[in-house]
């Protein structure tokens, strides 16, 4: 009896022994496992805060299957100046790797999290599989961009369309197409280029009035305004135009204005009241605003632009010019639109001034920045020596980095100057100082435009 239960006690504890056995080798079975796999999935480097381009960029990782190679790029360069001589990167797999070691030319390390690496020039990473059965090389190249973002290329095109001694020209770009027109006080002339470096011998539009004033022609996408003693021209060639005499009507046409928000603009005067307003065009007819504009608003000499702000509702900002009693103005007159609220005007010069009046310059939205060019205060003195920009829509105002943009290389300051944005870059064309007249065209461009 004493025996049968100690046989009893014995094989209990034998398959307990045997339970505890099996499970062991359950659990090593398990942490044991291995893969062939040794591929990377996933590759990044840790954040730095005062250089957000390193944490922020996205690799591209290229798993060639016929061969034991790969890369791992990235397709967006990294911002100029850019470090990466000191990087920590991450580096996650299919599988977890027996080994996983990053060759530079001077040192060897195996992948730790916490390494800092020098990414300057292309490094190897070599991973092998958790069943040593399986390596992989990827080639690592960190792309940056090696030329500042910020630089302008200048170029003169073309020295001088035509002669010296015309009294005023104006620069303009229609349908792919560039334009000069020059007046000389007794006809005008209009010269064409198909790339702004070779032009005709140019040709007098017939119906255009003999002393037109040039520099108020406005152009939009498929063409031309002009308007003068009441009467409204458009053309579609730069050469051939159409009359539209309005001088009998409530409110007059005095001068054009802008094209925005996908309408045109002039300034009309009512002709018995003598007030001026704004008038759209409407179909065949011009719809005129009821309401006066300020008395200071500019009637010639200004420059108008459109754009889009940061929110992307349509803007305009009119600059500068004479009002209706021949007063130089400094006004910046920003005009917003939204479905909303409809049209909204504010003088930004009211609180920020630029100077005592802003006449003949011109201006540009081009690289989300507004450009100005050129054009002399109250006292005939150059509003600045060199071109100004703004980032802030047209609040504050400053002279260019001359490091960056060579403008003045190529270009000297005068007024009236025809500036526009053509295929991704700035065109300056013409414009005169006191004592020369210039017909000349510039072309310029930001290095960052297109990236």
């Amino acid at each position: 009896m004493i025996f049968a239960r100690m046989k009893r006690t014995f094989l209990y504890i034998f398959c307990l022994t045997g339970i505890i056995f099996a499970s062991c080798n359950k659990n090593n079975d398990t942490t044991s496992t291995t893969s062939s796999e040794a591929e990377v999935t996933s590759f990044y480097f840790v954040k730095q805060d005062s250089f957000p381009a390193i944490g922020n960029t996205t690799f591209t990782i290229s798993n060639y299957a016929s061969q034991d190679t790969g890369l791992i790029t990235n397709a967006d360069s990294m911002t100029y100046l850019t470090p990466v001589t000191k990087l920590v990167p991450r580096v996650l797999f299919t599988a977890t790797p027996a080994s996983a070691t990053i060759f530079t030319a001077d040192s060897t390390y195996a992948l730790s999290g916490k390494d800092t690496i020098d990414f300057s020039k292309p490094v190897l990473l070599r991973v092998i599989s958790s069943d040593l059965t399986n390596t992989k090389y990827y080639r690592v190249v960190v792309n940056v961009h090696q030329v500042d973002p910020e630089l302008f290329y200048w170029e003169q095109l073309n020295a001088a369309v035509i002669p010296q001694g015309t009294a005023s020209t104006k620069g303009l770009v229609l349908a792919g197409r560039f334009y000069l027109f020059a007046n000389d006080g007794f006809k005008t002339t209009v010269y064409q280029s198909a790339d702004g470096r070779t032009w005709d011998n140019g040709s007098t539009p017939a119906t255009l009035p003999a002393n037109c004033r040039i520099r108020e022609i406005l152009p939009t996408d498929d063409k031309l305004y002009y308007c003068q003693d009441g009467k409204v021209y458009t053309s579609a060639d730069a050469t051939t135009w159409q009359e539209q005499d309005l001088s009998g009507d409530t409110y007059v046409p005095r001068v054009m204005l802008m094209h925005f928000n996908d309408s045109v603009w002039l300034v009309a005067e009512h002709a018995s009241e003598h007030t001026f307003h704004l008038s759209v065009e409407d179909g065949d007819a011009w719809r005129a605003n009821t309401d006066a504009l300020p008395t200071n608003w500019p009637l010639s000499d200004f420059t108008a632009v459109e754009f889009r702000s940061s929110s992307e509702r349509p803007r305009a900002m009119i600059i500068g010019g004479y009002d209706t009693q021949g007063n130089g103005l400094n006004s910046r007159w920003n005009i917003e639109y939204s479905q909303a609220n409809g049209y909204r005007y504010a003088n930004f010069a009211i609180e920020r001034p630029l100077c005592s009046a802003i006449l003949g310059a011109s201006a540009v939205w081009y690289g989300k920045r507004f450009y100005m060019f050129g054009g002399v205060d109250a006292e005939a003195k150059y509003v600045s020596e060199t071109a100004l920009y703004s980032d802030d829509e047209g609040l504050n105002w400053f002279p260019i980095d001359t490091a960056h943009n060579r403008l003045m290389e190529v270009y000297s300051q005068r007024t009236q100057t025809g500036a526009f944005v053509y295929d991704d870059a700035v065109w300056l064309m013409g414009g005169q100082t006191r004592t020369e007249t210039y017909s000349d065209v510039l072309w310029g461009k930001l290095t960052s435009i297109n990236w």
